[in-house]
């Protein structure tokens, strides 16, 4: 039976309760909810995405220009901390985030292997503490330089970029990653970006909302149709070379349409 994964939205405590935690066992007021309340094979988890965790801008940075997310809560250096205190709340998993932009400063070519020196790090440590990783690919992290260089998610050559970092992802992390997840919350990435402009790149229509670019008729359409085909586009590598690692693999996104995406991406190659 497949594995069901409940993802609980944690914000990390301060090292202080870790270290209390230690000192004395702690005692939950479940009220009377327990593990055998649910089907075998259920998995307890907690999720974050990078931007709320990481830190570490500027140095081995993702954020461009280092304009925020410069500390946050410093998974970076705490990850060790932060996995321990997953540990003793006896979750069995931890869905987390990659940045693309931490992998590929500029979106495609050079590689920060710093930041995949991170990633294995957090990984190698999730799972000598018996706590299973779960990786998204997109956690609304798209390269600048990509936005800089063809407006991102508006042009047809981010199906190809996308699926290129993903490639390097499942080569890099795949012997011990075995649950990927392509794009978090793909319908907010265009609604809130090109819709009502309300996220980055902030996109709209002058009569929906305070933007300086953007067409909310066309361009959240667009953008939806472009991260459809970057998750089938993946989807399709993923299987042909790599799901011999993990041949469990969940899809979290479009599983019942990646057929049909599979087709559409296919059709792009052949213009």
């Amino acid at each position: 039976m497949k594995a069901l994964v409940i993802l609980v939205s944690f914000i990390f405590v301060s090292t202080s309760l870790h270290a209390n935690a230690i000192a004395q066992q702690q005692h939950f007021d479940t009220g009377g909810l327990s593990r055998d309340s649910f089907p075998e094979g259920f998995l307890f988890g907690t999720a974050a995405s990078l931007y709320q965790v990481e830190g570490m801008a500027s140095e081995d940075g993702h954020i461009a220009n280092n304009d925020t997310g410069e500390v946050s809560i410093d998974q970076y250096h705490h990850y060790k901390e932060d996995v321990d205190l997953m540990q003793m709340l006896n979750f069995d998993a931890y869905r987390f985030s990659i940045s693309w932009s931490r992998i590929f400063p500029n979106g495609t070519g050079e590689v920060n292997w710093k930041g995949v020196a991170y990633y294995n790090r957090l990984i190698d440590y999730l799972l000598e503490k018996g706590i299973t990783p779960h990786v998204n690919l997109y956690h609304y992290d798209l390269p600048l330089a990509l936005q800089e260089k063809y407006l991102g998610l508006l042009d047809r050559e981010v199906i190809q970029d996308f699926a290129d970092y993903a490639e390097f992802c499942f080569k890099t992390f795949g012997d011990r990653v075995k649950t990927w997840m392509t794009f978090n919350e793909p319908r907010v990435v265009a609604a809130l970006g090109f819709d009502n402009g309300i996220n980055p790149p902030n996109r709209c229509s002058k009569q929906i909302g305070n933007c300086t670019d953007g067409n909310s008729a066309t361009e959240p359409y667009i953008a939806a149709h472009h991260l459809i085909l970057s998750h089938a586009e993946a989807v399709k590598r993923y299987r042909k070379k790599y799901q011999v690692f993990a041949p469990s693999s969940l899809w979290k996104i479009s599983k019942n349409n990646a057929k049909n995406c599979e087709r559409k991406a296919s059709e792009i190659h052949q213009k």
